[in-house]
């Protein structure tokens, strides 16, 4: 089957295989992020022919599968079809690779929160873009992390969650010893800075912050980048001390507002959700472009208020977090 794209881009598909699969094999980067049909961000309209579904759109609402909105990675081409699905040329040339890792150092933030750093082989010529993730593979298991450092960085940094009866868990806070041999497959996803010509929000849950982090690191360290818009990052937590990341910038002006759901008597700042008090807070939010990562609730809840105050669709940004076991 052909899968052609309004931007004129043509590609081969098969039934058993997803059209995002099919794109990713053909070099075209369309969006995506869980794979599992869960976060949406992979949605996009099919113009004209049929699919098949080889999973559950979990993330789409019956009204929008019949306005003909479709997950790329949820449906396989039953007929020759068309998309409106854009490439994204700034991953062009970047390619996934799996290569061996090994831990360099684990850092304790908090009993359930863990900075990773992991070094590669010195011939190693990992590229990604700030806002990426990576799979990491201990022995059978596989699990998906932002990058939190940046990409002129030696190092890969990661900020780690406990998740109770975790596999993976288990492994980083029970088992894990600096030099252990592990292997990485990335970078992965479309999370990564479009455009810098308008003013930028960042809405964070948890280590959500970890891609942001990158992201705005690299903005700082770029000397072609001079700030023109203003910037917020909006940092939500359920408690004051998962706030583990201390912004400190050589000249990015940044306003972060943290957010804490179930502070104690001596927080001093915002309490409910992030995503509320951002809505609230921020001026001029339907000139921004919003990049959101974390929870998918978050992000779902943040999308629906935000487009619905007035803000394009097309400048909201995500990259859900969606729990594996």
């Amino acid at each position: 089957m052909k899968i052609r794209t309004k931007e004129n881009k043509l590609f081969e598909g098969a039934a058993e295989q997803s059209i995002l699969n099919s794109a990713l094999k053909a070099n075209l980067v369309f969006e995506y992020s869980c794979k599992t049909g869960q976060c949406g961000v992979c949605k996009t309209t099919l113009l004209k022919g049929e699919v098949i579904e080889l999973q559950l759109q979990l993330a789409l609402t019956e009204q929008q599968k019949q306005n003909h909105q479709i997950l790329t990675c949820c449906c396989a081409p039953k007929t020759d079809i068309l998309i409106d699905a854009e490439d994204l040329s700034a991953l062009h040339g970047i390619e996934i690779k799996t290569l061996p890792a090994r831990v360099n150092t684990i850092k304790k933030h908090t009993a359930d929160i863990i900075e990773v750093t992991l070094r590669l082989p010195p011939t190693a010529n990992f590229n990604f873009l700030e806002g990426q993730y990576l799979d990491v593979i201990q022995n059978t298991i596989r699990r998906s992390y932002s990058i939190a450092s940046t990409s002129s960085q030696k190092e890969i940094s990661l900020l780690i969650k406990r998740f109770e009866n975790g596999k993976m868990s288990d492994y980083w806070f029970n088992q894990a010893r600096e030099n252990d041999l592990l292997r990485i497959e990335g970078p992965k996803g479309t999370f990564f800075l479009r455009d810098n010509s308008k003013p930028l929000l960042f809405l964070a849950t948890g280590t959500g912050i970890a891609p942001i982090m990158s992201i705005l690191n690299s903005l700082d360290n770029n000397p072609d980048y001079q700030q023109q818009h203003p910037i917020a990052v909006y940092w939500g937590n359920r408690y004051p001390e998962e706030f583990v990341w201390q912004p400190d910038f050589k000249k990015l002006e940044v306003n972060v507002t943290k957010v804490c759901s179930k502070p104690n008597q001596d927080w001093v700042s915002e309490t409910g959700y992030v995503q509320n008090i951002a809505i609230q807070k921020q001026p001029g939010l339907v000139d921004c472009a919003v990049y959101a990562c974390g929870s998918n609730a978050m992000i779902q809840s943040a999308k629906q208020q935000f487009t619905q105050a007035g803000l394009p669709e097309n400048q909201f940004y995500s990259d859900a977090f969606v729990q594996s076991y």
